[in-house]
This record gives structure tokens, C-alpha cells and sequence, in this order.
């Protein structure tokens, strides 16, 4: 047997392998949806095995190698992405049971540390350059919204993969350049992140050339459930909320995944909550979740979405305005009893300020949303006593340099040593904390 298959979740016709499932241009060929699942055989048994083993061969994301989606380890392409720390932070936990009465482990995993590019994204990349490579794809086309293309960039360039990559004109010149860099065709396209989109498809088709897929992308999820099964190996007690910064959704799906695997093996016993967070100028998922919570869930609550056209975040990886995913992901949402919060974007600063000065982190935007959204829970309550909470630390400050700028503006320079003082660091950093409880009790007042 082989060792896996994609499934269609709607029809569930088998497909094949790879080669199939690209033949038919990624979507079922019995019913068209582009929501397929890989299954493995025997997957309980090569979960417990990868977890209880006390000797790994390798420490980045393919020491999960028996259960992603490729047959010959010859063909990964990596550059030892996932092998990042989880790292307990206890500020935040000090400030949950300071100023809310309530007890939390949190735990940071940290992303912003991936060799590659500097973001999960390269999870993600190295699957599909891995699968590209196994069957012998050369061309390959995306649309970006700025970090998932940068990593695609290395990743295929690494294997001689030749890319075409269209970002919204918005995208942040720094990574346009660094896809450039790398060899790689980028595209700049006039408007927002779903024209780009429309453009790679067109393009794509006019070529002949494959397309990344939806948030479904197969590839993309099985490497982003790798988060949960590194959670299950390195951590003595599995995370009951799942905190990060949305977009699309793929990151997500593919945690649920993983979890939902292994639920399946016995490994865990309950599927951690998913709290995840949108910016308060793109959140389109957030604003349907919230409706939808409010009108009780009504049926056929999960299709009812908007869409935002051209949002005006400043946060170009989180500026999906058009959710197609919803759908799907707020079901997982809502089946794990989680949420879809969204974050004031105009407190990104003192977020990113913050966490630098407590753990030293220098984390992007998408990951200081995801760091909001923690303060968010606690004034929604989304929190109980005792919960374990995961945050993913998505990105870090090289992924936006313009975001450093802001974190820190640049001096003036100065004519005379008496415009100087010495620093008093704990001042500044009481300083930074005053903002942000003064925020926080203003917002709990509402």
C-alpha cells in the first residue's frame, strides 16, 4: 500500500499521488473542490513511533518525514526550518494573573527564528520544493502577499525551480527585492491582494504553468501541522489554546490537522481551542465570527462572510479581504469552542516594543497581532484558569524592516554631548507597560 493518498473532503474520490492531483490542476476530478486531505496508511502507528522516539535523526520539520506527504527523503529540500524553541514566557503570564486573576502557561513558538527566511512560511516552502522536486515540476507560479513568496523564492531556487511570483502593490519593496535576489521573477500587480491573485491564475493558465494552491493547498497544510507533532514531542503537556495571527488560514487548518491526528493515535485527548487573530483593518473572518456568535450560530451561519476590497491595514501578510476559507476553518473554530478576534492595529508598536524589551524577541507585525490578540482574549475572556496557551510567533522584525523603523524611528543627529542622558532601561520599559494598561483598562471599561 502506498504510503499516502489525497482524499477530497467533499466527495471523497481518491487521488493518487502528486502527479494526479496536479494533473487535474489541483482539484477533485470527480467534483472540482480544491479541499483535499492526505491520508497515510497505517497512521496511528507512525505517529506513536515519531513521538515516543527518544533519538531523532534530524531536528528540523522532516523528522516527521513518515507522515508528510513524500516518499524518497532524497528528495527534501531544506535548510533546517522547524527547528525553532518553544520558550515559556512568563511576562505575560505575570501580567494575566496581575491584572485578571488568571493563571495561564504560556509558551512562544518561535518561527521568527527559522533559518531560512525568517518566517513559518518556510515550513511551507520546503514541503513544496520537496514535492515539486519529486515529480519532476519545473515552473511554478504564487501570489504573495509578501513572506510565503520570499521563502518560495529560496526554497525552489535552491532545486533549480523556476518562479513567477505576483505581490500586491502594496507588498513591502524589501521583499520584492529579496525574491528578486534569489533569481526568481516577481510581479508588482495595481491593487489588492485578490487582484494579485486573480493575476497569478490568469497568468498561470495562459502559460500552462502550476498554480500554488487555495488555503487548502495540501502541501502547505501537512507542513503546518508539523507545529502540533513538534508541540506533542519536545513538550510535557500539549497546549489547550492555539493562538495566532490569521490571514488565509492554512496555518491553522494545518494545526487542527495534526491535531485531529493525534487525537486519532490516543497521543492527546482533547483538541486545543483556536483563538485566532485578524487585524482590526482586514478582518473580515473576525467580523462574520462575531456576527454569526451574536445571532446564536444560526444554520448555514459558517457561508456568511464579507468582503473587504483594497483594506487599508498597513500589514500586507495579513490583507486577505476576501476569506474564501471561512467556510471551513471558523467549523474548526467553532468545533474546538474557540474564537476569531480581532486586534487594534494602531497598538502594533507597543506590542512589538514590549516583547522585545522582556525576551529580547524582534518579532514582525503578523506577529505582534498574534501577541495583541493575547491581550484581546483576556479582556473577552477567552482564557479559563489553568489553560496551556500556544502562541505563534509567526514571523520576525527582518521579514519588515519598515515595521523596526517604527518601533524604533531613527535619531536626529546631534551637535553637542549635552543633548545626551543616561539611559534608565527600567523606565523606559515601566514606561511602555503604563500604555499598555492604560489601554487595557480603558478597553474593559467598554
Amino acid at each position: 500500500m502506498s504510503k499516502f493518498i489525497l482524499q477530497c473532503n467533499s466527495c471523497n474520490t481518491i487521488i493518487n499521488n502528486f502527479s494526479v492531483w496536479f494533473q487535474y490542476n489541483q482539484k477533485c476530478p470527480a467534483c472540482t473542490s480544491d479541499y483535499v486531505s492526505v491520508k497515510y496508511s497505517n497512521l496511528s502507528d507512525r505517529l506513536k513511533k515519531i513521538i515516543s522516539s527518544k533519538e531523532a535523526v534530524r531536528n528540523d520539520m522532516w523528522r516527521f518525514f513518515d507522515v508528510l506527504p513524500l516518499h524518497s527523503s532524497s528528495s527534501i529540500v531544506n535548510f533546517n526550518e522547524g527547528n525553532v524553541s518553544i520558550e515559556r514566557w512568563g511576562f505575560l503570564e505575570l501580567f494575566a494573573e496581575k491584572f485578571f486573576g488568571i493563571k495561564l502557561k504560556i509558551y512562544a513558538h518561535r518561527h521568527d527564528n527559522n533559518p531560512a527566511t525568517g518566517s513559518f512560511k518556510d515550513l511551507a516552502a520546503s514541503m513544496a520544493a520537496s514535492v515539486l522536486k519529486e515529480i519532476s515540476i519545473n515552473n511554478y507560479v504564487l501570489a504573495s502577499t509578501g513572506n510565503i513568496g520570499v521563502a518560495y523564492a529560496r526554497y525552489l531556487t535552491n532545486v533549480g525551480i523556476n518562479a513567477t511570483i505576483f505581490i500586491p502593490e502594496t507588498a513591502s519593496p524589501f521583499k520584492e527585492a529579496e525574491i528578486g535576489c534569489f533569481g526568481q521573477r516577481v510581479y508588482r500587480v495595481a491593487g489588492d491582494y485578490t487582484s494579485t491573485k486573480r493575476f497569478a491564475k490568469e497568468f498561470a493558465e495562459k502559460f500552462d504553468i502550476p498554480l500554488s494552491g487555495s488555503s487548502f493547498d495540501p502541501m502547505r497544510v501537512e507542513s503546518k501541522k508539523t507545529m502540533s507533532l513538534q508541540w506533542a514531542t519536545n513538550m510535557s503537556e500539549f497546549p489547550t489554546v492555539y493562538l495566532q495571527a490569521l490571514s488565509g488560514g492554512t496555518g491553522p487548518i494545518g494545526v487542527y490537522k495534526g491535531c485531529c491526528e493525534l487525537l486519532e493515535a490516543n497521543i492527546i485527548k482533547k483538541l486545543p481551542r483556536l483563538l485566532l487573530i485578524q487585524s482590526s483593518k482586514c478582518s473580515p473572518m473576525a467580523d462574520a465570527y462575531s456576527t454569526a456568535k451574536q445571532q446564536g450560530f444560526l444554520q448555514g451561519w459558517e457561508k456568511q462572510y464579507p468582503v473587504y476590497d483594497n483594506p487599508e491595514t498597513q500589514i500586507s501578510t495579513l490583507s486577505t479581504g476576501n476569506p474564501t476559507a471561512y467556510p471551513v476553518l471558523s467549523s474548526m473554530v467553532h468545533e474546538t469552542e474557540g474564537d476569531i478576534l480581532s486586534f487594534n492595529e494602531e497598538f502594533l508598536i507597543l506590542i512589538a516594543r514590549i516583547v522585545a524589551f522582556e525576551v529580547g524577541a524582534r518579532i514582525g507585525p503578523a506577529a505582534a497581532v498574534a501577541v495583541g490578540g493575547f491581550f484581546e482574549g483576556l479582556r473577552r475572556e477567552a482564557f479559563q484558569d489553568g489553560d496551556i496557551v500556544m502562541i505563534n510567533i509567526g514571523e520576525g522584525i527582518r521579514r519588515d524592516p519598515d515595521f523596526m523603523l517604527r518601533i524604533y524611528p531613527e535619531n536626529k543627529p546631534i551637535k553637542h554631548v549635552d543633548e545626551c542622558s543616561v539611559l534608565d532601561r527600567e523606565k523606559l520599559r515601566n514606561s511602555i507597560w503604563a500604555e499598555i494598561i492604560k489601554i487595557y483598562n480603558k478597553r474593559r471599561r467598554e
